[in-house]
């Protein structure tokens, strides 16, 4: 039998947040609010929804800002793997990385949600677990990588993806704060040990 509720572990509730993340993701990749943050009532337009149904499935509207700009990021990196796999040396991937990371469009909205979090706890656990979830990607990828090649990881590649991805998000805060200089300034590959 079919529900017809719009509770959070229905179909229908399913339904209704992948509604509205799917849209607030569109409004941050789209840059319809700028550098401004998106609002309640924009998201709830491009979702069709009421506003009060985005604080019943995710609590807050930063809870489904970092969410969404995690979505766009989790995609963004599954581009920077393929564009890494084509390299042929160690320095050729290390170096493909860390410009594909700077130049991936939803760093910098990630950057935002990440640093949004404060003290909020519960925002903080979601923030853990999203990164988590990074890190983990980010590790097997690296495994695989380097085994293929032959390559060998003098850190390890668990360090390797938690130092690259720490360096390119304090890089974006940095640029994103009007710090001036650029990729050039920054040996984001050289965070990378795989050789």
């Amino acid at each position: 039998m079919a529900t017809t509720t719009d509770a959070p572990g229905t179909p229908r509730g399913a339904a209704t947040r992948a509604k509205i993340l799917a849209a607030t993701a569109g409004l941050l990749s789209s840059g319809a609010s700028g550098r401004r943050a998106v609002t309640v009532s924009e998201v709830a337009r491009a979702a069709g929804v009421y506003p009060n149904q985005i604080t019943h499935h995710f609590g807050s509207k930063d809870r489904l800002v970092l969410d969404a700009a995690f979505a766009l990021f989790l995609r963004d990196t599954t581009r920077l793997q393929a564009a890494g796999r084509r390299a042929t040396t160690a320095e050729a991937f290390r170096q493909v990385l860390a410009r594909t990371a700077l130049a991936m469009p939803s760093t910098p909205l990630v950057v935002r949600a990440l640093a949004a979090a404060g003290d909020d706890g519960a925002q903080r656990d979601r923030v853990r677990l999203l990164l988590a979830v990074l890190f983990r990607q980010s590790e097997r990828y690296l495994d695989r990588v380097v085994a293929e090649h032959g390559w060998t990881s003098p850190s390890g590649v668990a360090r390797d993806a938690r130092t690259f991805w720490s360096a390119v998000f304090g890089a974006t805060l940095l640029a994103d704060a009007g710090v001036t200089g650029g990729p050039s300034d920054l040996d984001l590959a050289g965070t990378v040990s795989i050789v």
